[in-house]
């Protein structure tokens, strides 16, 4: 019984650590997109928000 519990618990730290770094990595890319510049010029690497 306590191995599936020990499993279990290693699963969901394991989606926890997925979920956090898909969170930040989708924060810094729209950080990014706030302050890019307002001309227009870097907009060709933000074509995946349009």
């Amino acid at each position: 019984m306590e191995v599936l519990f020990i499993i279990a618990q290693f699963i969901l730290v394991a989606i926890f650590i997925i979920l956090s770094y898909q969170t930040i990595k989708y924060g810094v890319t729209m950080w990014k997109f706030k302050k890019r510049k307002k001309d227009g010029s870097e907009d060709k690497d933000f074509k995946y928000f349009d």
